[in-house]
């Protein structure tokens, strides 16, 4: 407050407003955008080409004689933002039955006043299906399923975040 002989000022309603908009509104508006951002990489990463892949059989039979069923690599993607998810790919995987679905955020710690959007694919040979193995069963599919589109559509979901920043 400042006070002189001519003049009062009063702004402890425009600082009440500004904490509102720092630590309730914009948060809330970064986290939905981060939420609407990540979940169209993680729905290209599956759909778009090369698409995640998916084992297929030469001849039409079942591909698999253990437990795993064709789409669990698809099917283990999850977004986390801010620790907490808001996403998963369960529905591209076919068959699958979601067994390799993270329960709950392993990423890096969260900073306070940061904001984070983490999509994962949790199955244990997710990274190994990203690097090699170029033959795919799955026509379409290929390596660097992942990175291709997080590098080729990058500007775009840094867009989504920021429109849905703006006041």
């Amino acid at each position: 407050m400042l006070k002189s002989k001519v003049m009062h000022l009063d702004m402890s309603k425009v600082r009440a407003r500004m904490q509102l908009l720092n630590r309730r509104i914009l948060p809330g508006k970064i986290r939905r955008g981060l939420t609407i951002a990540g979940t169209r990489f993680m729905t290209d990463t599956v759909t778009g080409l090369p698409s995640t892949p998916i084992r297929r059989s030469k001849d039409g039979n079942p591909p698999y004689r253990g437990s795993r069923k064709a789409g669990e690599l698809r099917a283990s993607g999850a977004l986390f933002v801010d620790g907490v998810k808001k996403g998963d790919t369960i529905e591209f995987g076919e068959e699958a039955t979601g067994k390799y679905q993270p329960g709950e955020y392993g990423g890096t710690p969260l900073v306070p006043t940061s904001h984070e959007a983490c999509v994962v694919f949790n199955a244990p040979y997710a990274a190994r299906q990203h690097e090699v193995f170029p033959n795919k069963t799955q026509e379409g599919a290929g390596i660097h399923f992942m990175s291709k589109k997080l590098y080729g559509n990058g500007v775009e979901y840094i867009a989504v975040v920021a429109r849905s920043i703006r006041l």
